[in-house]
């Protein structure tokens, strides 16, 4: 019987390990290359391209690198654009990332003693960063959405009052949970797959500054409390992606306390914000969490996937998710090991390329970035305050500024204006989007449709803020032009 085996000749991997470097370095060599949002392509020109009957007989790699270099790279969003300024990604770091093709070739365990070792000290480390603990548990994530899961599973478990692993929740009082009204939707998505249900998320009130009002937070755990409802856990913002919002920390803080609830913090955007000298004030009480959620590969800009949750000890972690099969315990020893650490068993290494980030860059430098783009942003609102063709929406609490774009004759509020102003503001979002100079987003606050400038990308510049600024100007005013010629 022959052998039969999936390897390549090594030179023909070497070769091709050249080629993709290549590719890689031609990108960030121009990172402007390419439009941030990518043009739209047709299904039949997709289905051309990468669909078809399913393949009998394989191809050549070189040829299928072509098909990525050519087809698949102008067919994506462009992260490393030095003009994306529209959502909480960022591009990656090279070395980090060029790791990433070492670990998915190596099939590099997450479970081995060093790469566990790796685990330990990079949530360690992430935990003295944003002024969480300096000896934190946690366990890296593929984003901040599942660290957010992950937080709650945990506070199910030490909150419920009785063994929800072994019982499950029926029979039992209805948890229940609260968080700001400006809320990410993860947490929605986590209630419900925990089968606690959404109804039980309790979204609160926030004030003019976006910020979860105490008062209210209050009144609704009382309500709970009288209508025979437990609550179970309190979730502070450090960082809304709407506005960046911080809520006050150590206000919700003594209101877990008292009301014996665990105390998560959503800090996947903003938390490393709290590196900054002068903003780490709005972070007191990040201290006082149960738990956080924390994402690397925002704001550290360190590759796709990284998140991380954060906890006080190991036992959060190993009460919620220890279960180790029969054929897996010679494997695990004695020791700490990442498998009882979550729900998964094969997993990719994603701790590596934090370490080899944190390692490469240390907190200086990004402290340093950080405090660049806030400053940045600080100086986009500036702008828009001395324009009269601007409105600031809401004063940035981290990087994140929301502003419109109103044509100076258009001060009236009528209900018609701002129904004009509304449409106004989404076709300039998505004319500077289809345009491909740069990218901003957009968002709904308190009615308005508004431009969401939002910087963690590390090679957003003071340049490319402004030039964005001016292609907002000018799209403003010719859009509104061709929109009161045609009625609005």
């Amino acid at each position: 019987m022959d052998d039969i085996t999936l390897d390549m000749d090594i030179e023909t991997v070497r070769a091709l390990g050249y080629r993709i470097v290549d590719i890689i370095a031609d990108e960030l060599a121009d990172p402007a290359r390419r439009p941030p949002r990518p043009p739209m392509q047709s299904n039949e020109t997709l289905e051309a391209l990468f669909g078809g009957p399913l393949p009998q007989v394989g191809g050549a790699p070189d040829e299928l690198l072509t098909t990525i270099r050519d087809h698949l790279l102008p067919g994506t969003s462009n992260l490393l654009h030095p003009r994306w300024m529209a959502y909480v990604l960022a591009g990656s770091l090279p070395l980090a990332g060029l790791t990433g093709a070492l670990v998915s070739t190596l099939n590099l365990s997450p479970y081995d003693p060093v790469t566990t070792r790796i685990a330990m000290t990079v949530v360690r480390w992430l935990g003295e960063m944003v002024g969480f603990a300096k000896d934190a548990a946690g366990y890296v994530t593929t984003g901040g959405s599942w660290a957010n899961l992950v937080g709650l599973a945990v506070a199910r478990v030490r909150r419920a009052g009785w063994d929800v692993r072994m019982e499950g929740l029926a029979g039992h009082p209805t948890l229940v949970a609260y968080i700001s009204a400006e809320g990410h939707s993860c947490l929605d998505k986590s209630m419900e797959l925990l089968g606690m249900g959404r109804n039980q998320l309790r979204k609160i009130p926030v004030g003019s500054d976006y910020r979860i009002q105490i008062e209210a937070l209050e009144e609704a755990i009382k309500a709970d409390r009288a209508a025979g409802l437990q609550p179970f856990c309190l979730i502070g913002n450090a960082g809304t992606v709407n506005t960046g919002a911080v809520d006050p920390l150590d206000a919700l803080a003594e209101i877990a306390v008292r009301h014996k609830l665990w105390f998560h913090v959503d800090g996947a955007y903003g938390a490393f914000a709290a590196l900054v000298p002068e903003y780490r004030p709005l972070f007191v009480g990040i201290e006082r969490a149960d738990s956080l959620a924390v994402d690397p590969h925002k704001w550290l800009n360190i590759p796709i996937e990284a998140g991380c949750i954060l906890v006080r000890d190991w036992t959060g972690l190993t009460d919620t998710f220890s279960l180790i099969p029969a054929y897996l315990r010679a494997a695990t020893g004695d020791g700490l090991s990442l498998v009882n650490c979550g729900f998964e068993l094969t997993r990719t290494n994603r701790e590596l390329k934090v370490w080899l980030a944190l390692r490469q860059y240390g907190v200086e430098r990004y402290t340093q970035l950080i405090a660049n783009h806030l400053a940045l942003i600080r100086h986009l609102a500036a702008w828009v305050k001395e324009a009269d063709d601007f409105e600031l929406v809401s004063e940035p609490s981290l990087s994140i500024c929301c502003f419109r774009f109103v044509p100076p004759d258009l001060r009236q509020r009528t209900e018609e204006v701002k129904s004009y102003l509304n449409k106004l503001n989404h076709a300039i979002e998505m004319a500077l989007a289809e345009d491909g100079r740069g990218l901003v987003s957009g968002t709904e606050l308190q009615g308005k449709r508004v431009l969401r400038a939002c910087i963690v990308n590390h090679r957003v510049t003071q340049t490319g803020v402004e030039e964005t600024f001016v292609l907002l100007r000018e799209f403003g005013y010719k859009l509104d032009k061709q929109m009161r010629e045609r009625g609005g």
